[in-house]
């Protein structure tokens, strides 16, 4: 009797290990696919005899935890020299007093990158008479915000390197 006990619980252990042995195999499982991150970029033009010429990019990138990084590559500036980057709200022939963000580039004479937001879901909207006011800034809201960059020569200068529309400013 204590044979037949023996075999029974031999076999149902077996049948027990074989399951998990089989519920552990990877080849049998689907890798989680992700999908793969959203990104759109806008064009920078320059100015007066630039015009037509593109000085820059903006883009905007979305990561996995649905923040954000929107990067500026300036491709023309002056070694040495800090340029304005001023990202304001509206587009670039009726702006309006709406500052996403302010910063400063130093120029190397070649390729320079500026963060201008790094992980966010939200930002800081600056408007007239110092007031602020807080918005969503996931990738969707990025896209449709009208906005524009420009890029000033120096904060003593009125020469723009570089300017462009930005999310639904530049449809």
């Amino acid at each position: 009797m204590l044979h037949q006990h023996a075999l029974k619980a031999g076999a149902i252990a077996l049948a027990v290990l074989g399951l998990a042995i089989t519920a552990c195999n990877k080849d049998n499982d689907d890798p989680i696919q992700l999908p793969p991150p959203r990104a759109k970029s806008f064009k920078l033009l320059g100015t007066g005899t630039d015009a037509a010429r593109q000085t820059g990019e903006l883009t905007v990138t979305e990561n996995t935890d649905s923040s954000i990084n929107v990067v500026l590559v300036l491709g023309k500036n002056k070694k040495d020299t800090v340029h304005q980057v001023y990202f304001i709200g509206g587009n670039k022939t009726s702006p309006t007093t709406d500052t996403l963000q302010t910063k400063e580039a130093k120029g190397t004479g070649g390729i320079v990158i500026v963060e201008l937001f790094k992980n966010v879901k939200k930002i800081t909207l600056r408007q007239a008479a110092g007031a602020t006011k807080e918005i969503g800034f996931k990738y969707d809201d990025a896209v449709a915000y009208a906005a524009h960059l420009k890029v000033k020569h120096s904060a003593f200068s009125a020469d723009t390197v570089a300017i462009g529309n930005f999310g639904k400013a530049a449809n």
